[in-house]
Parts: C-alpha cells; structure tokens; sequence
C-alpha cells in the first residue's frame, strides 16, 4: 500500500510540475502581445509580464508547499467556514473582471451598480453550483474553468460574426464548430493575462484542501433537492417578473451587444435569453386571426398569362452583399460584372434581412416561410421553434405537383437543417455527403461552380423531363473566416488596404463567374426554367472598411443608410419573357410571394395577405419599414395605422409557426382556398 501511494504521489507531482511548466512555457511564448509592439515605449507591458511571472512563481510556490504538507496524508474535508464564502465573493469579483476585460471595450463607463450586479449573479450560481456539488473546492474548479470558456466562447463569437454569444447559440454549436476552422484566432493580451492568472488559480484550487457543507447521505439529498426547488423558483422569477425594467435595463434585442456593453456581459446575456421563448404578439386571438383572414382578397389576380415554369432554383448565396450600395470605391477589376449585365427576363435589386455577419437561416427562413424574424431577433426557428411540420413555399408547390429538394454543400446538421427540411417537407435533402470527393473547392468550402454543376445534375436527373421541380439551394463558397493565405485572389481595392475585403471581393467574382456559367446552361434549357438568387447578409468584415466607403460610422448614418448595410441583392431570371425591371427594394419576407407573381402557379391566401402588405409596406427588417410613400420609420416611431398593421402581421406568423395558436390551415395552404 506504502509502495502504491508512493507511486501516487510521484505521478501527481510530475503532473502537477508538467502542468505549471506548460504555463511558464506558454507566458513565455506570448512575451511579445504582453509588451506590445514597442518595448522600450510600453514600459507597463514589461511589468505586467514580470508580474504575471512572480504569479506563476508564487502560485507554484504554494502549490508546492500544499503537496509537500499533504504528503504526510490524506485529511477528511472540513467544514466549509464564512471565509470560504468570501473567498468565493472575491472570486465572483475576479471573474467579472475577466469576462468584461476580454470582451467589452466599454467597461470603464459600466455604472458601479451594474457592475456589482454582474458579480452578484456569478456569486449566486457558484452559490447553486456548491450546494449541488456539496464541495468547495470542486465548485471553484468548475467556475474558474467554466467562466474562463465563456469569456473566451463570448470573445471569439463577437469576433468572428459581429454579434454576442446568446442563449440560441448553445442549440447551434455544432453548426459553429463546423465553420471555426475557416476562422483566424488570436489572441489578446486581455486573453493572455487573464488565462494564465486563471490558470494559477485552478492549479491552486486543484491542490487546496476540500471543505463541504454536509456529511451524511440524507442531508445531501435534502440540500440538492431543496436546490432543485429553489433554482426552479429562482427561473420562474428570471422568466416572468420584469426584474430587468425594474432595474433600469432596457434590453436591446436587435443589438444585444449593446446591452452587453452597458450593463455587463454576464446580466447582458441573462437579459437577452429572458426574451428567447415564443410568446403571442401583443393583443393576439385566434378571432382576430380569422377575421384577418377573411377580408384577403384573393379574387383579384391578373396571371392567367404568365407562364408556369417547370423548374424553380432557388439559390440563397452565402455572404453574397454587393457594398457598391453603400458608395462607390475603386478595385483593380469589376467583381459582379455579370450579374450588372443582366437585363433581360430579369427582375432584381436588393432585398432588406434582419443580419449582418451571421444567422444565415434566418433569412433563408424568411424566404421560404414568408415570415419575418424580426419579431424573434435573437431566435433562429429552425432551431428553437420548429416541433411539427410548417407551411412554406415548399407546400404550395408540392400541391401543384411539384417535387421539392433542398440542397446545402456542408453538413445537413448546421442549425437543424436535417430536422427543419423535413418538417418543410422537402422530399430529398443534399448535404456534403452528396458531393464527389473531386469537387472544385475554394478555401476548403465547396465553390459554386461546383455547386452548380450538381444544381444541373439533380434537374437532369428527373426522371420525367416535364415532372415540375423545385429546388432550394444554400451556397457555401463565401461564407466568413477571409483569412485563408493559401487562396490567392485577383481583386484588391485601391486607396484601402486590407487582406480580408481583398479575399472576400476576390470571392464575389469567382461566385460571379459561377452565376455566368448557371444562367448561360439554363438559357437554351428546353424546360421553361425559372431562377432566383439573393445573399443571406453582409459578411463580417472590418468596419473600417464601410467607414472608407461611407465616410461616417454606422451609427452616426441615417436609418436609410443604415438599411443598406442590411440589403442583399437579388434577381428573379427565367429562360422566357417576364416582365423587366431593376432597383427594387423589398425584403427577403416577401421575396418567395413576388417570384410566384410572375408565374402563372396558384397561391395561398397568405401569399395575397404579403402581396398586400407589400403595397402598404415594401420592404422591412428589424431596424424598420419603408412605407407606401418610400419614407423609411423606425419602428418605435410608426404610428397607429402602421402598428396595426404589424400586429396583424406578427399575430398570422405567430399563428402558423407556433404549435398551439390554433393554426388557420387553408389560409396558409393551397387546398381549399378560393
């Protein structure tokens, strides 16, 4: 036994002198991001490199000292004790400082109220956490390494997308784990000193004494079950008492970064997941649906002449943003040159979403619903919302005889795609697994023109040439991370400088030459072929960037320049005569409805509620709406005829996509409507 512990004791310590070498070894490696990029001018980052190593020697010191003492032999746990709870306080402290250091450049003009609640909150659940765990020890392992992931999980989440981590995202992190790769990550100094502190601390906590609260097994069950009870109550209170507004903040959904800013990021993502769930609109009732319903007009319908065509393609294309919107700007070639050249049979302009950076199923979503995520900003409904089958514009041509495909050259798990698509009722699903190993790829991502190509197949593929077929596609080639220095691109911009925007404009035309290629096949097509093509959102690039182009920051632009960040173009082309015409503004909730005007197919009352709507409303997103004069309103400041409007609105999408609002089938389908 003597023998055993010896050979115990030798592990623990090489473990234990491994474990604080490796971070000796790592803070030594990041010298240079301590002191900065000058020396001899940042005297403060040589002492704070000195002083992160005295930690490490000192923390290691006591870690010896513990090992030492414990050889001798194992004590039981003691009694957790009031300095304990301190300590646990100071610890709270500590990681606030850490979260917010990390991620939010506005600390400094955080009130002290809100800072104080920020440890308050990670004071209350690592309270939780010891009461469940029954260990103090154990509790600041698991919070220490817990809360030094998320500061990291926030930090590179903003980075990478432009938007905070959110409650939703958890449901999502396959989808993010899937794209990282395609990411550059750095990191800062913040990271650098924190981490390394973080891991003095845990490598102390490792070797501590433990203390408990309770020894005997049936004072353990009552502690974790009275636990259970309370943190039950606690989440009742969280979901439905406004403690929030009680407490000054006003939670900005749209923005949720904001509200991070502001009031802290630990009470900024607490706020923000409050409002996840989906709740009825104000004022809704399944009457007031109905009688909604009833005064649509679906008599008035002028398409006998047009053509239905026998294949749809519908391609939402990732990252596709044209920032010629914004302002002019050189490059030392065109980028879009085909998709300027497109005249005729074609509709296009630009279509207003909700995103910018990321969230690419929103808008996909919004196409094909016909509904807008603006009501739920910080929700993606593939992910939270869908438990049973949704009406789309997949039904509406499934009822004429269409068969339906979706196709996504990446993992058909990414935001629940697998699941979504089925409740959609899409007859087939292809996912990367479809795709030959030999596919043209760009960045690892499969590039359009491979896309494309396997576009062609699955139409030729038909097993009846005139069977009518739909296909919904999500490219993959441009999505974010334009940081791959193997990829060489042709298109670089003059008078600004900058890696990224290069690669990322080097894209577009290689998306562009890919459109070129798609549009040229179907031209001589012997089926009457009709495509639509629209970005998701803007890329995640520099806001330097936009600033060079504009002149003015975002949030010093008017909200009619600030749409334009938010507009992706778009095009509806057919291999046949369709009226012409360009610089259209709408937005992607009513691009499905204005495809389907241009057929000769049926449509569901809904889609005559939207092209209503439309007239009144033209285009809108979450910053606002264009009403029927061409003025662009915040929606904070529409008036009464509009709100009406938008209740009416939300309470039908409410309606279709919640499970128990007593959904009005015929009115979101073909069958039995007038």
């Amino acid at each position: 036994m003597k023998k055993l512990t010896d050979i115990r004791l030798r592990s623990a310590f090489a473990a234990g002198f491994f474990y604080w070498t490796l971070i000796l070894v790592f803070l030594t490696s990041k010298y240079p991001s301590i002191i900065g990029n000058n020396p001899e001018a940042n005297g403060s980052g040589i002492l704070q490199f000195m002083a992160l190593v005295a930690a490490v020697a000192f923390s290691f010191s006591v870690w010896l000292w513990n090992f030492l003492k414990r050889e001798s032999g194992k004590r039981d746990a003691g009694k957790i004790k009031i300095w304990h709870f301190l300590i646990t306080l100071a610890n709270s402290f500590y990681i606030f400082l850490q979260i917010e250091f990390i991620n939010n450049p506005l600390l400094k003009d955080m009130e002290t109220g809100y800072m104080a609640l920020n440890v308050v909150f990670i004071f209350v659940l690592l309270m939780l956490l010891m009461l469940i765990l029954n260990s103090w020890r154990r509790t600041m392992l698991a919070g220490n390494i817990f809360f030094l992931a998320m500061s990291l999980v926030f930090y590179f989440v903003y980075l990478f997308r432009g938007e905070p981590f959110q409650f939703i995202d958890i449901f999502s992190a396959g989808t993010a784990m899937e794209v990282a790769g395609g990411y550059d990550f750095q990191l800062t100094r913040e990271i650098i000193i924190f981490g390394v502190t973080s891991f003095c601390s845990i490598g102390l906590y490792w070797q501590s004494e433990d203390y408990i609260l309770v020894r005997k097994p049936k004072w353990k069950v009552l502690m974790r079950g009275l636990t259970a009870v309370f943190a039950a109550g606690l989440s009742f209170i969280y979901l439905n008492v406004g403690w929030n507004g009680a407490l000054g903040i006003l939670t900005d959904l749209y923005r949720p970064y904001k509200t991070y800013e502001e009031y802290g990021t630990t009470v900024g993502f607490l706020c923000v997941a409050k409002y996840m769930r989906l709740t009825p609109p104000e004022g809704y009732s399944e009457k007031a649906v109905k009688d909604t319903a009833k005064d649509v007009d679906t008599s008035s319908d002028d398409r006998g002449n047009k053509t239905k065509p026998v294949n749809i393609i519908a391609i939402m294309n990732e990252s596709w943003a044209d920032y010629r919107l914004l302002g002019d700007f050189n490059v030392t070639q065109p980028y879009m040159e085909f998709y300027d050249s497109m005249k005729e049979n074609t509709i296009k302009g630009h279509t207003l979403v909700c995103i910018r950076g990321g969230g690419t199923a929103k808008t996909e979503y919004e196409f094909l619903t016909g509904n807008s995520v603006k009501r739920f900003p910080g929700m993606v409904p593939y992910v939270s919302y869908f438990t049973h089958d949704q009406y789309s514009l997949v039904t509406t041509l499934k009822s004429q005889g269409y068969r339906a495909e979706a196709m996504h050259p990446n993992k058909g798990s990414n935001w629940k795609r697998t699941s979504a698509y089925r409740m959609l009722q899409f007859d087939e699903f292809y996912t990367i697994d479809d795709f030959a190993s030999s596919a043209k790829r760009i960045r690892q991502h499969i590039s359009d023109q491979a896309n494309y190509e396997k576009i062609i197949e699955s139409v030729n593929q038909k097993e009846n040439p005139k069977e009518p077929y739909f296909l919904f596609d999500v490219t993959m080639q441009n999505h974010g991370g334009y940081t791959d220095t193997a990829y060489k691109g042709d298109v670089n911009t003059v008078g600004y400088t900058n890696s990224s925007v290069n690669q990322y404009l080097s894209l577009l035309k290689e998306s562009d030459d890919a459109l070129k290629y798609l549009i040229e096949y179907f031209e001589d097509y012997d089926e009457p072929t009709m495509i639509v093509m629209f970005g998701d959102h803007y890329p995640d690039l520099p806001e330097s960037f936009t600033e060079w182009i504009t002149g003015e920051k975002f949030e010093e632009s008017t909200l009619e320049e600030q749409e334009k960040y938010f507009a992706t173009p778009f095009f509806i082309w057919a291999n046949y005569d369709i009226p012409e015409e360009e610089g259209i503004l709408t937005s992607t909730n009513y691009l499905s409805t204005l495809m389907l005007e241009q057929t000769n197919l049926k449509m569901t009352p809904y889609n005559y509620y939207l092209s209503g709507l439309m007239e009144k409303m033209p285009a809108l997103n979450h910053l606002g709406y264009i009403d029927d004069k061409g003025g662009y309103i915040r929606w904070e400041d529409m008036d009464t005829d509009y709100k009406k409007l938008e209740l009416q609105y939300e309470a039908l999408q409410y309606n279709e996509l919640a499970k128990d609002a007593g959904r009005l089938d015929n009115f979101f389908t073909i069958k039995n409507s007038p």
